[in-house]
């Protein structure tokens, strides 16, 4: 492996950027995609990492940074031409001669969600698996336990944390170990070749539970408080720029939220594939939710529980964005019959129940 060379995009987000760190770590030498030079790519400079600036959906420059590649872990943006940027890609790997793609996608990947983003996922997956002579594994995440902690604050402050959960259960995986089997696939590619992996936390929780462990991170009692998902989305619309989600992330978003409640994130889990794939157990909720627990707006300050209070108002006053008019204005293309993939029999036929290394 000490001759293979990987190239990460979106390395300086939080899954790339631990793929990143883990392969340097590892001593791989990678070429890490960037959006612009700033700190974030500062840092993975000082990690190893040669790092290159390119836009994504430019083929001449994806091809450029293809060359010399041997293998590639393909993170989709947030954007409504991801599908595009991963043709780009594949046409670069396929000239290039990429001996795998890794590539991040869903759990919920499916052709017939109301999601745009999620049924890219599902293309962007079925594209990868066309390429010739060259090794494909998917990593396909739930929701993370990241979606839950960026309210951290609140729960610091109010005791509580929102969070629709609708009555289901779930086996949140932390970014480092989605990020640790992206690794063990890239290490590795021809024994995984043609396996959808999806990592978890080794138990299933309920939104209580969930907030227990927030609670004894934090060292103070802190109680889930059950929302709808459009106070979810009101949320997020006051905390939009601290989250860095536009009106397209809002839009996958609301339909992301409503899928706890079929149970959609207990299908399946949880799963082995931390310990199968990257060799390690994987994290707890409550380990995860220690290292979120050190961040700047878990003091308890009067500053803190000033802005947790106002922000907290703010969340019952503003509207939600009419999302489906940003739909119509953006020209996003729907199914004849979008199903969320709770409801979505080809989503269930292609995601067998199972703690077994198979495809998923």
């Amino acid at each position: 492996m000490t001759t293979t060379r990987v190239l990460v995009t979106g390395a300086t987000g939080k899954i790339g950027g631990a793929v990143a760190a883990q392969l340097l770590e590892k001593g791989v030498p990678t070429r890490a995609l960037v959006h612009r030079d700033d700190a974030r790519s500062a840092r993975l400079r000082a990690l190893g990492a040669e790092t290159v600036v390119a836009d994504i959906f430019d083929i001449q420059r994806v091809q450029a940074v293809m060359d010399g590649v041997d293998r590639l872990f393909f993170n989709p943006p947030y954007h409504p031409h991801a599908l595009d940027s991963a043709v780009s890609f594949a046409v670069a790997a396929r000239r290039s001669g990429v001996e795998a793609v890794v590539a991040l996608g869903q759990w919920l990947a499916s052709p017939e969600h109301p999601s745009l983003m999620t049924r890219q996922h599902w293309l962007i997956d079925k594209l990868f698996e066309l390429l010739p002579d060259t090794a494909h594994v998917a990593v396909d995440p739930g929701w993370f336990a990241d979606n839950y902690l960026q309210f951290i604050g609140v729960a610091a402050q109010l005791g509580v944390l929102p969070a629709p959960t609708g009555g289901g259960r779930n086996a949140p995986p932390s970014n480092e170990d989605i990020a640790r089997v992206a690794v063990g696939a890239l290490l590795d590619p021809h024994r995984h070749d043609s396996r959808a992996y999806r990592p978890t936390g080794p138990t299933l929780l309920t939104g209580a539970e969930i907030g227990d462990a927030v609670g004894e991170a934090l060292g103070r009692r802190v109680r889930h408080i059950e929302v709808p998902p459009r106070m979810l989305m009101k949320a997020v619309r006051v905390n939009a720029k601290r989250l860095g989600f536009d009106l397209y992330l809002e839009s996958g978003l609301r339909h992301y939220a409503l899928e706890a409640a079929l149970g959609t994130w207990e299908v399946g889990g949880p799963t082995t594939h931390v310990r199968d794939v990257a060799g390690v157990e994987p994290e707890d909720f409550l380990t995860i939710a220690r290292r979120y627990a050190t961040r700047s707006e878990t003091r308890r300050t009067a500053g803190n529980l000033i802005g947790q209070i106002w922000n907290f108002t703010l969340t019952g006053l503003v509207p939600m964005h009419d999302l489906d008019r940003f739909d119509r204005l953006q020209q996003h293309p729907q199914p004849a019959h979008p199903r969320l993939s709770g409801q979505s029999a080809i989503w269930r036929s292609e995601h067998t129940p199972s703690t077994e290394t198979s495809p998923a």
